[in-house]
């Protein structure tokens, strides 16, 4: 999925122009080789722990959406994701002869630390608010990744920080 040479020519450019990947041709998520593999292995290898996906609304769209005008209209944010720490790079496998699967989900306070910090630095140049998304009131991951990233909050004294459950943010 990532030849090693290809790892080391991505590793000396000065950009790399990735693609999506995946597709019908990949649709067995069994298969031994999978594109997923390669972007993983991509991200890890050139550090890339940082997804960066803006939404913006095209004002040509506006009426176009369900969702009222004046709801979407001036829509500008940007989500920023954790790429290399969590569930992707967990423990994972299968027991009890196949009929249980589990993938583990793990995090530093490095990790968190570092993509915190980036978000705030961004947020800065934009409308200076953080609202991190998490499942505190279930998982032990989201109360490190809340506690954490609440005290990164601390430094950026300008940015609005706020926390929100990741089923109350699906319904905003």
């Amino acid at each position: 999925a990532l030849p090693e040479e290809t790892l080391a020519l991505c590793q000396r450019a000065d950009a790399v122009l990735f693609g999506a990947v995946g597709g019908p041709k990949w649709d067995d998520p069994t298969a031994a080789m999978r594109p997923e593999q390669g972007l993983l292995a991509i991200r890890k290898g050139l550090g890339l722990f940082a997804n960066l996906r803006p939404v913006k609304l095209t004002p040509a769209l506006v009426d176009a959406s369900t969702i009222k005008a004046d709801v979407l209209r001036d829509t500008d944010m940007l989500v920023v994701r954790e790429l290399t720490g969590g569930i992707y790079f967990g423990e994972r496998g299968r027991r009890d002869e196949g009929r249980t699967a589990f993938d583990t989900m793990i995090y530093t306070v490095d990790e968190i630390e570092r993509v915190v910090r980036m978000a705030c630095e961004l947020a800065r140049g934009r409308r200076k608010q953080v609202t991190s998304v998490d499942k505190a009131n279930v998982l032990e991951t989201s109360r490190l990744w809340r506690e954490t990233a609440t005290r990164v909050a601390r430094d950026y004294p300008d940015v609005r920080f706020e926390h929100l459950l990741v089923d109350a943010c699906a319904m905003h």
